[in-house]
């Protein structure tokens, strides 16, 4: 969700929880709720909002008081999947862990819209990664890295029902003065310095997000899912619907394929969609052409797949007809392309 200006509005829950934990070691959460600016109306409210000011004085004022106290790492081992409303359900009702962060890379701007999610599939390893949308202080984007990749190790495993293989985590915030809490958050391998931009990486063993979930239900993952497309809905006053069509035909590519299908979502017409799409400067056509360029690109190079079984993948009728479009996006054919990013890696 957005704010006047372009600031985004984050879910007033997490915050409450806060409060909750400093009500544990003894401080006043009233107290330290009113210094950052904060109605506890606004916190008891479920559907309460919070803007990224609000929520940059309230994390200064924790650490101003009581600056020993690891609150990311708390704040990330409290919260559990019902944290997360409808997103949280959907998720427990997924049929495997593919569809759990296909999801999230959909949504995941429902519940912390200053991050963006993306995920894609390895020859090796599947990668989930966790960027910045929205600037903020270094202490607070410090803080929300270290909360949610703790969060997320949790949850992750408690859809596994504790039954989780060794996996690597790599944050880009330094090692923490409680790096001893992080012994006991296994079989996750901790990293902390990732050079490479704010927020982190995790890399699982393939097939592991294969692993059937033991609560899926169609059903109410059905249900789930309506009701965040609803709140998605709110994506048309960001001016930041590039972003989701994108994260849309990029994650749900077995399920909408249509602009059709993208605009109901959204409950507008095909051409209310075009047009807003046209007022940030973008076409659907122009972004399904991309990523289904990078889709085929993705294919070609793992070698799973025959060309003809790429072809039917992509929607193609045949190997010769995506030769014929791969040839027209990249200049050569798919094994031309495929030898000339081999040759690459041997230089």
């Amino acid at each position: 969700m957005a704010s006047a200006g372009g600031l985004p509005f984050i879910p007033a829950r997490y915050y409450a929880r806060l409060g909750e934990l400093l009500s544990g070691h003894g401080l006043d959460g009233a107290a330290v709720f009113g210094q950052a600016g904060m109605a506890q109306e606004t916190l008891d409210d479920p559907e309460g909002r919070l803007t990224l000011p609000q929520v940059e004085a309230l994390i200064a004022e924790v650490y101003r008081i009581a600056p020993d106290i690891p609150w990311a790492f708390e704040l990330g081992r409290s919260l559990k999947l019902s944290s997360h409303g409808m997103l949280g359900y959907a998720m427990l009702s997924s049929p495997d862990l593919d569809y759990v962060f296909q999801l999230l890379a959909r949504y995941f701007r429902i519940i912390m819209p200053t991050f963006r999610l993306q995920y894609r599939r390895g020859d090796e390893h599947d990668e989930v990664l966790l960027t910045v949308a929205a600037g903020q202080s270094p202490l607070c984007l410090q803080f929300h890295i270290e909360a949610i990749a703790v969060a997320w190790h949790w949850e992750i495993l408690s859809l596994l029902q504790g039954n989780m293989p060794t996996y690597d985590l790599y944050l880009s915030c330094g090692t923490p003065r409680h790096l001893e809490r992080y012994a006991g958050l296994k079989p996750a391998r901790w990293h902390f310095g990732w050079p490479i931009r704010p927020g982190f990486r995790i890399l699982y063993p393939r097939g592991l997000v294969s692993r059937e979930l033991a609560m899926a239900d169609p059903g109410a993952l059905k249900l789930a899912e309506r009701q965040c497309s609803e709140l998605a809905q709110q994506t048309l006053k960001q001016g930041r619907l590039v972003e989701w069509v994108t994260a849309m035909l990029t994650y749900s590519r077995d399920v909408i394929t249509s602009r059709e299908e993208l605009a109901a979502l959204l409950n507008i017409a095909p051409r209310t969609l075009d047009r807003r799409l046209q007022e940030e400067g973008a076409s659907f056509r122009e972004l399904s052409r991309q990523i289904r360029f990078q889709r085929a690109c993705d294919l070609v190079r793992s070698g799973q797949l025959s060309m003809l079984e790429i072809a039917l993948e992509l929607g193609y009728r045949d190997s010769a007809n995506f030769t014929r479009a791969f040839r027209r996006e990249a200049g050569c054919a798919p094994s031309q392309w495929l030898s000339g990013q081999q040759d690459a890696k041997t230089r």
